[in-house]
């Protein structure tokens, strides 16, 4: 049972492989020109393993900006794991505080998205956890090491890695609409987002369009819900 775990947690995670290889080689390539050896650009992502947050690092570094503002920078990024790791908890329970701990510490947008995807292969099934990230992190930083030492080598605009990041999120949005609601609250998500894109600065409409769309899909479940009740549905 244990090596099933790890054999169905390794399958899982190839999607996101697919996906870590030219994303992470964007980055080494990132780093290498803010000033990264390989060996740094590996060591930020084994220990801090945040893609998006490391991007805006490297980018702050290349800039001279001083540390205390990257790290500040990089905790706010990465206040949404604590959402995803206590969604994830709940499905580990008898489980020890330090098994915890290790899968929270793992844990990614792209990993989160494949778990709740089907939560009954995560129910108490650590091993299968810790398999699908651990899979994913290896490919992350093998493709930060291989673009910081071979980046220099690939137009990376020419084969559309810049898009891979997008592409692996749109592919892991698909798995995960399963009834009319998802698609509402999908629709609803990019509509918002494409008008906060025009009337906020930045990259503010992201996080805008992520919260009003979690509000409705909310509401409109709860509404679902009270609506069965009423045709004496308990369900």
């Amino acid at each position: 049972m244990r090596d099933n775990q790890l054999k169905e947690g390794v399958k899982a995670a190839l999607p996101i492989v697919l996906g870590y290889l030219p994303v992470g080689m964007a980055f080494g390539v990132l780093a290498r020109q803010a000033g990264l050896s390989p060996l740094e650009s590996g060591s930020m992502s084994l220990l801090v393993y945040a893609g998006a947050s490391q991007f805006i690092a490297v980018e702050m570094i290349s800039k001279g900006i001083p540390w205390v503002p990257i790290v500040l920078t990089t905790f706010f990024i990465n206040l949404r794991h604590l959402l995803m790791s206590s969604t994830l908890s709940l499905y580990f329970n008898g489980n020890s505080l330090r098994t915890l701990g290790l899968l929270s510490a793992q844990l990614t947008d792209e990993s989160f998205a494949v778990a709740m995807a089907d939560p009954s292969k995560v129910s108490n099934r650590p091993r299968y956890l810790f398999a699908l990230q651990v899979t994913s992190q290896l490919a992350w930083i093998s493709g930060s090491v291989g673009g910081a030492l071979f980046g220099s080598l690939i137009n990376s605009s020419a084969y559309g890695i810049p898009f891979a990041l997008p592409a692996l999120f749109i592919c892991l949005l698909v798995l995960q609409l399963k009834s009319k609601i998802h698609f509402w609250v999908m629709g609803l998500a990019a509509t918002i987002s494409l008008l906060f894109k025009a009337l906020l600065p930045g990259n503010w409409y992201i996080i805008g369009a992520a919260l009003l769309a979690s509000i409705a899909g909310l509401f409109i479940e709860l509404n679902g819900r009270k609506r069965k009740k009423r045709k004496g549905n308990p369900l």
